[in-house]
């Protein structure tokens, strides 16, 4: 009884202890959930039809006032499966079990990511596993990179950033068949024009052809520069955003490797246009969630996937043939305070790369938005192929974010 009493007397003594020492932490949570309905047509004549999740949990801590602590958690799976998921059995998934897809799409709680962030007169480092997205997600959308990051906030709010990122890691015992990668990048503004700047280097000291899916023969000396930017031209908002890729010494971006697209938009009050041609030269590359105006044409950020995104462009790897192109037109407009609504059409060239041939098609696509509170939304997708690929897609969510 005393004894019990004593570890009761200590232990509340500790937790005492604990909160008066950390009484300044502060907390932060933020996150996002989404529930959807999906189809498509693609896999057989009966198709495609399921429920999937992504819920999403982040959290700064800051311990004092130059030091956090950033940490976020995801349950996300691409079907629902009943119970299976909680055993072996029937093709379930053991709880820390292995079909995690590395996108965030398997049916596994786990680390998003976790950084120690410090930062001291507008410098800021930081290392651990990052989220990365770059401006407007044309190069870079919703990554998970290991990385050590160095950033100056100048007094004008441009920002400088260097990181190095381990992109690959081979055998332990074998230092030369790792796959690092270091990038240089300014964020700036320039009368009235915000711009991006952002360069890369990938180096493995001894090619690997086993290295992971970015083994290191494939990506080794590749360079790469991307300039972007965005502002105004008169009533006309515009973003403008290219990227070349070259100077590979394995199998991908041997050459000079081209990405671009340009965004055009003006609001009318009564609608919303927007334009947008989106191309690569030579299996340029542009990342899988880049909007391209269609919901069924990349938008798949990496770590919360499009189930419903038929095609990708800018995914050749470099191939010759992959000279692509898609001209997407959107009218969008709010039919009342909480409903908004968009059609939108185009056409292009997209490359095949299982049949490695570019294929032609017409694409038509519908979204909708209901907001039935600051925090909870209804939202409605479809797009359909016709031409050369045909197929189509659509998907409905319950999405929250808090």
């Amino acid at each position: 009884m005393f004894k019990s009493i004593f570890r009761l007397s200590f232990m509340s003594c500790l937790a005492l202890f604990s909160i008066t020492t950390h009484a300044e932490t502060k907390f932060l949570f933020t996150g996002d959930a989404n529930v959807r309905a999906y189809f498509k047509n693609r896999t057989s004549s009966g198709g495609t039809q399921a429920f999937n999740q992504f819920f999403r949990l982040n959290t700064q801590v800051k311990p004092d006032d130059n030091l956090t602590v950033k940490v976020g958690a995801v349950l996300a799976s691409d079907n629902w499966e009943g119970d299976n998921h909680k055993s072996t059995s029937n093709s379930g998934t053991a709880i820390g079990g292995t079909n995690d897809d590395g996108f965030g799409n398997g049916n596994i709680t786990h680390l998003d990511h976790a950084v120690i962030e410090y930062n001291k007169n507008n410098w800021i480092m930081s290392a651990g596993r990052h989220a990365v997205s770059t401006p407007g997600s044309f190069l870079t959308s919703d990554d998970r990179r290991d990385r050590l990051m160095l950033l100056k906030i100048r007094e004008n709010y441009d920002v400088f950033a260097m990181a190095y990122d381990k992109r690959a890691e081979g055998s332990l015992t074998d230092s030369k068949d790792d796959l690092d990668m270091i990038t240089v990048n300014y964020y700036g503004n320039w009368t009235g024009l915000r711009y991006a700047l952002q360069g890369g280097y990938w180096y493995s000291k001894k090619f690997n052809n086993t290295t992971s899916l970015l083994n290191s023969a494939n990506l080794h000396n590749i360079k790469m520069f991307a300039p972007q930017i965005e502002g105004k031209l008169g009533s006309i908002d515009f973003n403008f955003y290219y990227t070349i890729l070259f100077g590979g010494k394995g199998a991908y971006y041997l050459d000079a490797h081209h990405a671009a697209a340009l965004k055009l938009a003006h609001d009318f009050e009564i609608v919303k246009l927007e334009f947008q041609s989106t191309a690569t030269l030579d299996g340029g590359f542009i990342a899988n969630g880049f909007d391209t105006l269609s919901s069924v044409v990349n938008n798949s950020p990496d770590h919360n996937q499009s189930l419903i995104r038929l095609k990708s462009i800018g995914s050749g790897l470099g191939a010759k043939k992959a000279d692509e192109y898609l001209n997407m037109l959107r009218a969008s407009k709010a039919l009342s305070n909480d409903l908004t609504a968009s059609l939108g059409g185009g056409f292009g060239k997209i490359y095949n790369t299982t049949g490695g041939v570019l294929e032609s098609s017409t694409i038509y696509d519908a979204t909708a938005k209901y907001t039935i509170s600051p925090n909870l939304s209804v939202l409605a997708s479809y797009g359909k192929f016709f031409g050369d690929f045909k197929d189509h897609a659509g998907s409905l969510s319950l999405k929250a974010v808090f």
